[in-house]
């Protein structure tokens, strides 16, 4: 029978619900045969392969900043994952995908091939920070205005919500991967010792931060040191990794001063009483609600479960379309998204 399915494709994980469950949450890799372009693994065996292959095995990330960058090991991809929620159950669902803010009609587009192609019938594509709303129980249908900021791995979504629809929204390039390569950097020139992304990601999950901490604490790691080539324990400290990401973490902030700086006075009014709603992986960094309350003077609240509440409100969105009837957000065929 069909069903309706909601999508969160992002740059780090896909997120794939059906009613109110979520199916499967993978990474968003895959790992190809280097001469034919075959796929060989997907999701979390393909991640666990970055940094770690041979010549013949290419690990690749299909989506960049929230948008499709190898459409074909994306195509691939998804079709693995959805036999791998709905096995041989699924009959053309309707598909509901959770995308960055501002994209254009062609990468919509993309994003409609990818999921047709992969068992879906029709496409509807919703930006993350309403779907974030929607999920999160918020009552946006009054003239009131409400903030929700979306740190994802690609891409911090900021955006204004009242009346139904976006009053005023920014796709910021600029995320929590940017915090792990800055780790890369910071350890590189400090140490001389060469370290992965995974690493990397590992400190900023245990001890990163934004801010500086009252009770420092640290943590150690294993490199390549630049120098001998040979293995090498270090030891790094919290407020190491507040000094290195401090310029990402301003970066995030001025992407949502931005978006406050183009909005009506009366709403940035309404969302300086209510406060802005901070979610995604990258708002999970150890301070960054206050980082962003202190730059922008407003008060900002770490929502209950980040990760999920966007993938959520796209199965939320399916069962009440009704939320969504002041914005274009129509589920159209592949033919109806082609642009002339």
């Amino acid at each position: 029978m069909a069903i309706d399915i909601g999508i969160d494709l992002g740059t780090a994980k896909t997120s794939i619900l059906s009613g109110a469950k979520i199916l499967l949450e993978e990474p968003s890799a895959v790992a190809v045969d280097s001469d034919t372009w075959e796929p060989i693994a997907f999701g979390e065996k393909a991640y666990k392969m970055i940094g770690r292959t041979p010549d013949s095995i290419t690990s690749v990330l299909p989506i960049e900043r929230g948008v499709i960058a190898d459409y074909q090991s994306a195509e691939e991809m998804m079709r693995r994952f959805m036999r791998k929620a709905f096995g041989n159950k699924m009959v053309k669902p309707r598909v509901m995908v959770a995308m960055p803010s501002g994209l254009t009609a062609v990468q919509h587009r993309s994003v409609a091939q990818v999921v047709e192609a992969a068992g879906g019938r029709n496409v509807c594509t919703i930006e993350s920070p309403m779907a974030a709303a929607i999920g999160l129980g918020i009552d946006f249908t009054k003239a009131r205005g409400t903030m929700i900021v979306d740190i994802g791995a690609g891409t911090t979504d900021a955006a204004v919500i009242s009346l139904g629809g976006l009053s005023q929204c920014e796709s910021g390039k600029v995320a929590s991967s940017d915090f792990d390569e800055a780790i890369v950097r910071y350890v590189r020139k400090e140490y001389n010792i060469l370290i992965g992304l995974q690493t990397a990601e590992q400190i900023k999950k245990q001890i990163g931060s934004v801010v500086e901490r009252p009770v420092e604490i640290a943590m150690q790691a294993k490199g390549r040191n630049l120098f001998t080539g040979l293995p090498q324990i270090f030891e790094i400290t919290t407020n190491e990794i507040f000094h290195a990401v401090d310029d990402i973490a301003l970066s995030i902030c001025k992407v949502v001063q931005g978006v406050l700086e183009h909005t009506e006075p009366d709403l940035v009014a309404d969302i300086s009483e209510d406060g802005i709603h901070l979610t995604g992986g990258g708002a999970l960094i150890y301070g960054m609600e206050q980082r962003l309350s202190n730059f922008t003077g407003v008060p900002v609240k770490l929502v209950e479960d980040p990760l999920h509440c966007v993938v959520r409100g796209t199965g939320i969105a399916l069962k009440h379309p009704s939320l969504l009837k002041n914005g274009d957000y129509a589920f159209r065929s592949l033919q109806d998204l082609i642009v002339d």
